[in-house]
């Protein structure tokens, strides 16, 4: 219990534990990291009380900032390897390789085809296409579907 009568435990404590709190009230997950590294430097000069206070700063800066480009480089890798996994609100990415028919076409290779329960603006690629063809999407422009005829 001597560790705890320390003037600088207390305080690594206070900041670490108000920091954590402030995590809670303003989401970043920033501060998180803030806050455990002053608990870190509160236990590091409960057990080692032989820094002085501007060793223990440049140590907290330290591993304050570690922590925290851990956790960035971590959560980056993690966002990247969702957003490939992910097509919400990338309609073209989930479109790519759906099979549907020909509804309509015209004589310029723009018409309507079916996929699934709607249709969508169609225009051939490179070949013919008629009603009742099965098509499949090779490129997506805007609203218009660039389509192929499934052999």
């Amino acid at each position: 219990m001597e560790w705890l009568a320390q003037w600088g435990t207390w305080h690594w404590l206070i900041l670490g534990f108000a920091l954590l709190i402030a995590e809670i009230i303003l989401p970043g997950i920033f501060l998180l990291w803030w806050g455990l590294a002053a608990i870190i430097i509160a236990a590091m000069n409960a057990l080692i009380p032989i820094f002085s206070l501007t060793t223990l700063g440049i140590i907290y800066a330290i591993l304050a900032t570690a922590l925290s480009l851990i956790w960035w480089k971590y959560q980056h890798q993690k966002d990247q390897a969702d957003e490939q996994k992910s097509h919400l609100n990338q309609r073209d990415h989930y479109m790519l390789g759906l099979k549907g028919t020909v509804e309509e076409m015209a004589e310029n290779g723009i018409g309507r085809g079916h996929f699934g329960d709607t249709t969508w603006r169609i225009q051939a690629q490179d070949e013919l296409l008629n009603i009742g063809d099965t098509i499949e999407v090779i490129q997506v422009q805007g609203i218009t579907l660039g389509v192929k005829k499934v052999k």
